[in-house]
């Protein structure tokens, strides 16, 4: 039951670095058709709209998962396409070389990249309050804002931050999204960014440096379904809950 939040515990990666071989440890698949950074802002857009579900053709909504035991899931109401954004993983982003171990700590929301590249996506505890932080660091009083710490909330700004309640896939509910890393150039417009749920923990300036973020992109057409991802390790094996 716990083998698919064990593959994005950062801990157990730790772990399997120490005493497995290289093959052997857990990251996100890498992308197999480019996800581009207008498909991010066409996704962003809607939020500025009346009724986003009109313009995107659908919308995203936590509640119980489907699968016994597995807590709250992520499910799409609505219709979207194979190749579709559907929605966004928030929180911290962490480069391979930075501390990340007592965020790690209880913490089932860490995101491995296939780069290295890590996302912490817990809003509670001392990952929230790291976040925080972060936030009033980079949006200081007049100055642009370029993210957003609603998704912490109840009350989120932007409705797709919530990548980090997909439950994996199971050989009954085979995955139907996967998670894509997209570097957003500093082109990026300025006044979408206020939507972006994802924050460096190292300081460095969004208008002239590439910006991580990790999208989930459908798999296949999907309508008024629950979401479920995978976790692939470098063999490419699918990586199933029990």
């Amino acid at each position: 039951m716990l083998k698919d939040y064990l593959h994005r515990l950062y801990p157990w990666q730790a772990a399997k670095l120490l005493f497995s071989p290289p093959s052997a440890r857990l990251v996100l698949r890498p992308p197999r058709q480019p996800t581009t950074q207008a498909q991010v802002e066409n996704l962003l857009l809607t939020i500025e709209t009346t009724n986003p579900e009109s313009v995107s053709g659908f919308s995203v909504h936590k509640q119980p998962s489907v699968i016994a035991n597995a807590g709250l899931g992520v499910f799409l109401k609505g219709r979207c396409k194979t190749g579709d954004i559907v929605c966004l993983y928030p929180g911290t982003v962490y480069l391979p070389f930075e501390p990340l171990l007592f965020v790690s700590i209880s913490n089932r929301y860490i995101l491995k990249c296939y780069d290295g590249v890590f996302v912490d996506g817990k809003s509670t505890g001392l990952s929230g309050k790291v976040f925080n932080s972060l936030y009033h660091r980079e949006n200081w009083p007049g100055a642009i804002q370029t993210s957003d710490k609603t998704w912490m909330t109840q009350s989120p700004k932007n409705p797709f931050a919530i990548g980090q309640y997909v439950n994996n896939g199971t050989q009954i509910n085979p995955s139907n999204v996967r998670y894509q890393e997209l570097d957003l150039l500093p082109s990026f417009p300025v006044g979408l960014r206020q939507y972006l749920p994802n924050i460096y923990w190292a300081s460095m300036d969004p208008m002239s440096t590439p910006f991580r973020i990790v999208a989930l992109v459908a798999e296949r057409d999907i309508k008024d379904e629950e979401l479920f991802s995978t976790y692939m390790d470098n063999s490419g094996e699918r990586q199933e809950s029990i």
